[in-house]
């Protein structure tokens, strides 16, 4: 009885509203084999929308359909610039080949990163639409000032993390939740050792502290782990945590952390389509947490009809 006194919802605030998480901004939904590394494709759904990810035109059009944060993805370039791209290599959405980071800023601006989205039937809905599109993460923050962000940075840094800390921290406010930052954990230990206020984590540092919640979370502790950072789960094993979902979320935003829910695992029921109604209806009603949209544009009528 102790036990499901300290952990039920029942007894929490439900009536909260969940953060919306604009991945790459309003994008489009790609078919599953985009998600392996190995296969170079930019395959498409369909093309409903002229918008290209993780472009200036993107960004604000997700911030204008109610995404609380837009996350974006980062990489380094040859000339000590960090480029808002995803992939690792120009080859699969752009008209150019090679690594990003073996390019200069002038070079990636050139290019059009709408060339290689292809749909089913072969069409290239995109090419052409996204010449010189591709921002730098200087030009992101100064276009939004007062927006919270996801920065996914994608490379390591390296010797460029002091630079990357530090152009960040001149665009930071008071809320320090404004600007999180996700890696690996190379980059995140860079991060933190030159700039110990930013916010950042690593798909380590969250599974660090779901391990710990999970074996001392019933008594309502909440490890140092997650304390001041980002966590999050699987929609689709969520319901595992302590206190899930209400009394989950409330214990780790007294503890000034971030709850992500995301997307879940990659199932038959779900393979061809990441984002339907299973989705939407894994998200608990009153969830004041932050879930993670392909499509900020269909996320709140998702939720609308699961309901």
């Amino acid at each position: 009885a102790i036990l499901w006194l300290n952990n039920t919802s029942l007894l929490a605030d439900g009536n909260g509203r969940p953060m919306l998480i604009a991945h790459r901004g309003l994008a489009h939904e790609m078919d599953p084999e985009h998600e392996d590394y190995r296969a170079c494709l930019s395959r498409v759904h369909g093309a409903d929308h002229r918008f290209i990810e993780n472009t200036i035109p993107s960004i604000e059009a997700a911030f204008d359909l109610g995404a609380t944060f837009v996350e974006i993805d980062v990489r380094t370039t040859a000339d000590g610039q960090f480029a808002v791209f995803h992939d690792d290599v120009l080859d699969c959405k752009t008209d150019a080949t090679g690594f990003v980071v073996h390019h200069t800023m002038e070079e990636l601006r050139r290019l059009d990163v709408g060339y290689g989205y292809v749909t089913r039937d072969g069409g290239h809905p995109l090419r052409g639409l996204g010449v010189g599109m591709m921002p730098t993460l200087e030009e992101v923050l100064d276009g939004f000032p007062t927006r919270s962000f996801i920065i996914n940075v994608k490379d390591n840094l390296g010797p460029q993390a002091e630079a990357f800390a530090q152009l960040l921290e001149l665009r930071a406010t008071s809320d320090v939740r404004q600007l999180l930052v996700f890696g690996s954990g190379d980059a995140v230990s860079a991060i933190r050792n030159v700039s110990p206020t930013l916010v950042v984590a690593s798909r380590q540092s969250v599974q660090r502290c779901v391990t710990g919640y999970m074996l001392v979370g019933w008594s309502g502790y909440v490890p140092d782990s997650c304390r001041n950072t980002v966590t999050g789960m699987y929609a689709d094993y969520a319901w595992v945590l302590w206190g899930w979902p209400h009394r989950f979320v409330e214990r780790m935003e007294q503890a000034g952390t971030v709850v992500i829910l995301t997307h879940p695992r990659q199932t038959e029921s779900i393979h061809d389509l990441p984002e339907t109604l299973d989705y939407a209806r894994m998200i608990p009603v009153g969830y004041s947490g932050a879930v993670v949209t392909n499509r900020i544009d269909k996320i709140e009528e998702w939720m609308s009809d699961a309901r």
